[in-house]
């Protein structure tokens, strides 16, 4: 380490309370000795709700996506007739006809993520009653996953952050208590009257 270095690492251990500056009392002590504790546990939380948590949501919800998507059954549809795509969503409504297994024709309503123009074919997904439905998203695993580990990495920081502020505020008032004490105790030692 060069002398930089080494006057860098002494900064940030007299900021965090880390030196051995005879002025700190226990209370300050402690309160960087829990910040530190507190930190690390928030920065060991993250990979660990992402291991212990966010892989089987992700894992479960893969499952689920594949189960649906598999009870759906692809057809071919033409697309009739094209509505007017909202600005806020690049999703085009449009009419749809398809024919049945028994050559039935039937017609539903569709949202196409792609511009079409009607005589277009486009793959609709239909569910067990013939019924025309969205087939689940392919994103859903990863973003249920995400929420779920933001949420809790939330909740942890959340927590770690309010013990740390109720420990800085009892330490701050046990501080007072003393310094108060102290200075009694200097009155009487330097005035030889004391506190009145």
């Amino acid at each position: 380490m060069n002398a930089g270095s080494v006057d860098i690492v002494r900064r940030t251990c007299r900021r965090v309370g880390l030196d051995r500056n005879p002025m700190r009392r226990r209370e300050d002590r402690w309160q960087s000795g829990v910040g530190i504790l507190l930190a690390v546990l928030v920065l060991v939380t993250v990979p660990l709700v992402a291991v212990l948590i966010g892989r089987p949501i992700y894992d479960a919800e893969t499952r689920a996506v594949q189960q649906e998507t598999a009870r759906l059954h692809r057809v071919d549809a033409t697309v009739t007739e094209v509505g007017k795509t909202p600005l806020y969503a690049p999703i085009t409504p449009v009419k749809v006809s398809w024919r049945d297994a028994d050559g039935t024709a039937r017609s539903g309503d569709y949202h196409s993520n792609v511009l079409v123009e009607v005589g277009a074919i486009v793959p609709v997904r239909l569910d067990a009653t013939g019924r025309l439905v969205e087939p689940p998203s392919p994103a859903r695993p990863m973003s249920r996953a995400v929420l779920t580990c933001a949420a809790v990495v939330a909740a942890t920081v959340i927590a770690c952050a309010g013990g740390y502020l109720v420990l800085r505020c009892g330490l701050d008032r046990r501080r007072a208590r003393l310094w108060e004490t102290e200075w009694a105790a200097a009155g009487l030692t330097w005035g030889g009257r004391g506190a009145n």
